[in-house]
Parts: C-alpha cells; sequence; structure tokens
C-alpha cells in the first residue's frame, strides 16, 4: 500500500480535432496510491484540511468509507451504522463548506429476500464518519442516486439534493422505461427531505429524439449565485438542466458542436455501457463559469465552457491527451476563475485502459494548455483487458466502473479516485487484498508539484 514513485508530467494543447503536444511546467508529478481495499465505482471528497475521502471499500465488516489524512499513505475503513449487510456499492458526497459526509446506497434488489425495494440508504457523519445517523430517502428511485450541495438563491444558507431517475436508471423497453428525473432537497443538513421538481428523460416525450434514444443525467454541481446544473446524454447530444428556483423548475439546454456515441440497444448497452454514461460531467467555477465534458463518437474527450449560465457555448475542443484513442467516465472539477481538473479511463495501443488526470488554469482562453498524464504505472493498468461488463450486476441494481471523480485539494493538487480490475486480471501488481473476495480495488490518482519544486 502507499504512494509509488512519481512520473513527471507533461504538457499539451487542447485543439478543435485533436490536442497535441505543448511545452509546459515540468515541475508537476503524478502518482496513484493503492487502498488495497475492495471497490467498484469509486468516488471520492477533499475536506479543507485535504483529508481525502473514498467510497465504497468493500471490507469484511460491510460497505465503508475510506479516510486518509497523509494523501493515501495509508486509509482507515468506517462502515456506517445501517450499511454493514448492504450488497449495493455507495455513493459519497463530501459538503467542503459544512464539513459534512454523506453516503447513499440503493436498496433495489431483483431477488430474494427484499426484491424490488424503492428508496436509498443515506447516512450522514457531521464527524468525518466517527459517528452516522442513517434514514431512507427518495422513496420513488431505485438506482444511481447523485447527491450535491450549494448555496441558497432566495435566501442565507445551503442546500443538499438529490437526483435519481424513476422509475429505473437503465430502459430495457417494453419491459423496463426510465420517465422522469426527480429531485429531492433538504435544507437542514440530510435530516429532513422534500421532493422539489424535476424533468423529463423519456424520449417519447422529448420533441425531436427517436423513442429509441438513450436519455440519462449525472451529478449537479450549484453555482456561487445558487442556480443548480445537470450535465448529461441527451440522445446523441449533450445538454445541461439549469434550475434558478432550487430545483422546482428545469430548463435543459443543448451544448451545440456535441456528438455522442450512436445508442444501438438495450443488449449493447449492458456490455458497452462506458460509451454512453456520462455521471461526473458538469463543474462550476468561483466566478459562475459552467465548465462541461464528454466523449465523442470516436472516443476523444471533448470539453466545452459557458459564461452565461450555460445559455451560450465555446466550441468544443479535445481535452484528452495526445496518443489518447478511447476516453471513458471524463470527469470533471473547476476552481477559482477558470482552473478546470479532469480525469478519465483512457486507451492508447491494444486494450488496456490507463488513469489520466490533467489540469488547465485557465480553459477560456484561445488553445488553452494542460498539464498532467497517465497516474497508474505502466505495467499495471488499471484495466488491462478493457472494461468488462457483468449483466447480472447490472440488472440487480449493483454498479460496475461507471465513477470517475475528480477534486481540488486545498494544497492545489488534483485528485482523482477510481477503481482498479485486479482477481485474476493484473497480475503485474501485487495485491493484498483487505476486504471480502472483489474483483477491484479503491485508488487514488493526484497531479501535483513535485516536492522539491
Amino acid at each position: 500500500m502507499g504512494v509509488v514513485t512519481p512520473r513527471v508530467a507533461s504538457g499539451y494543447r487542447a485543439g478543435l480535432r485533436a490536442s497535441t503536444t505543448a511545452a509546459a511546467s515540468a515541475d508537476y508529478v503524478t502518482d496513484i496510491s493503492y487502498t488495497e481495499y475492495g471497490s467498484a465505482a469509486c468516488t471520492l471528497g477533499v475536506a479543507t484540511d485535504n483529508t481525502v475521502f473514498l467510497a465504497p471499500a468493500f471490507t469484511v465488516d460491510g460497505v465503508a468509507v475510506l479516510r486518509s489524512s497523509d494523501f493515501g499513505e495509508s486509509w482507515r475503513a468506517s462502515v456506517p451504522q445501517g450499511a454493514q449487510n448492504s450488497r449495493h456499492r455507495s455513493y459519497l458526497y463530501f459538503d467542503d463548506v459544512d464539513d459534512r459526509l454523506f453516503v447513499n446506497a440503493g436498496r433495489f434488489d431483483a431477488v430474494p429476500p427484499h426484491p424490488l425495494r424503492t428508496g436509498f440508504t443515506l447516512g450522514v457523519s457531521d464527524d468525518r464518519g466517527e459517528t452516522w445517523r442513517t434514514r431512507t430517502v427518495a422513496s420513488k428511485a431505485r438506482m444511481a442516486a447523485k447527491i450535491f450541495a450549494g448555496p441558497r438563491r432566495s435566501s442565507p444558507g445551503r442546500v443538499t439534493y438529490l437526483s435519481a431517475p424513476t422509475p429505473f436508471a437503465v430502459r430495457v423497453r417494453p419491459f423496463v422505461n426510465v420517465t422522469r428525473q426527480v429531485i429531492w432537497r433538504s435544507f437542514d443538513g440530510g435530516v429532513k427531505w422534500e421532493m422539489a421538481g424535476g424533468f423529463d428523460i423519456d424520449p417519447k416525450n422529448i420533441p425531436g429524439l427517436p423513442s429509441r434514444e438513450y436519455v440519462a443525467f449525472g451529478k449537479g454541481v450549484v453555482g456561487p449565485d445558487g442556480t443548480v446544473y445537470i450535465g448529461g446524454r441527451y440522445g446523441r447530444r449533450f445538454a445541461v438542466a439549469v434550475s434558478r428556483d432550487e430545483g422546482l423548475h428545469w430548463d435543459v439546454r443543448m451544448v451545440p458542436g456535441s456528438a455522442l456515441a450512436k445508442y444501438h440497444n438495450p443488449l449493447h448497452f449492458l456490455l458497452s455501457g462506458s460509451r454512453y454514461l456520462l455521471p461526473e460531467s458538469t463543474a462550476v467555477d468561483d466566478d459562475g463559469n459552467v465548465y462541461v465534458v464528454w466523449p465523442d463518437r470516436d472516443g476523444l474527450l471533448h470539453a466545452a465552457w459557458s459564461g452565461d449560465g450555460a445559455v451560450s457555448w465555446s466550441r468544443p475542443v479535445v481535452v484528452s491527451a495526445p496518443g489518447v484513442r478511447d476516453a471513458r467516465f471524463g470527469a470533471i472539477t473547476a476552481t477559482g476563475s477558470g482552473r478546470i481538473g479532469i480525469a478519465y479511463y483512457g486507451r492508447e495501443k491494444g486494450r488496456a485502459f490507463h488513469g489520466f488526470i490533467a489540469q488547465c488554469r485557465d480553459f477560456g482562453t484561445e488553445g488553452p494548455v494542460f498539464v498532467g498524464g497517465r497516474y497508474n504505472e505502466l505495467d499495471a493498468p488499471l484495466f488491462p483487458h478493457g472494461f468488462c461488463s457483468d449483466v447480472r450486476d447490472v440488472l440487480l441494481g449493483r454498479s460496475l466502473n461507471e465513477l470517475v471523480r475528480v477534486h481540488f485539494a486545498p494544497t492545489g493538487d488534483l485528485l482523482t479516485g477510481a477503481a482498479m480490475q485486479m482477481r485474476g486480471r493484473n497480475r503485474q501488481r501485487p495485491w493484498a487484498p483487505r476486504s471480502r473476495r472483489t474483483e477491484r480495488q479503491a485508488v487514488l490518482g493526484r497531479l501535483g508539484r513535485a516536492v522539491d519544486a
């Protein structure tokens, strides 16, 4: 366990059709921390004192949250009360303003003893995982709930939001249909919840979309003025849903120039869902500028930004590193004025996917320059043989590897949480699992300044 030898990061310039190598400061390095805890879709949070949280961690005591105060040199696991026996991965969100930790896990199962349950088990901790209060929320939904928070628009204080598709996240017509993205909100840090509003995600009800298309939205973000943004796939275009009244009403706006991979059919989705899902694709900086990222139909990662609340957008540019032929699960974060960070799984040659991370200090300029690169060891890719979808787990409501989370730490380092395929598939990397038997472990990637810089 611990952090491996850092590797020098490189620079590249975003372009309209491809990114190109560019000169950049050589004092940035990338590295990776192997937690040795089993995981699936890894989520990340960072506190104001640089404490790092990762979830889920599949321990012998249940689904846990990992905590590190030394950027991954050591990890401590905490199991929220009420989630000890959960078979589902958990989604973590850390509110660094209120210093509050949220962990939610779906209750849906297609098999006994509790088939077809609804809602989510939500754990909230005000002491960073030492103690938890747990309750069931969002009874109309079953899968893919995302939690986020931000300032109120109408008055002082903060709002915590929970967004989820209803009644399911996976559409398999004519048996299962997705109808609406519903948003719940809490004004007291997750104690009491109320349903706010939502927007239609059923293609047959959306003008201009074929009824067979696929619509799915990811995690939301809140601007400094309280405006809420949720980005996602809107057929073959990227779109952002916007609410200016704390989730009550929504306006869905297309991003011009976005072109996503063609959706074929439900079977193709179950086998290649990583080409369609955009779970962490939206960010907002301190000035209220909105940033979005998505993989195009050829697998290149694109990004665009808006300075007027998602009304108009910049021309999209390729932000995946030169040599990356296929990018999946791109995630984005923003801070300051125009500073963004991205992370994703990227494939260069062969079938192996590596972990990539990069940052740009002024994305609003023409031809923005990124610095970053691969953070895992070259002979230990995160997914040596590509993504292996387990149809059975998808049908049971469990998640596979569809999340990458990226976040700036107060030190200025850029951190990412991801999963790494292990059992039987990554023999280059020795693994002493500190959890129950599982195929993946949680890892922490980092892009930061060299110690002697």
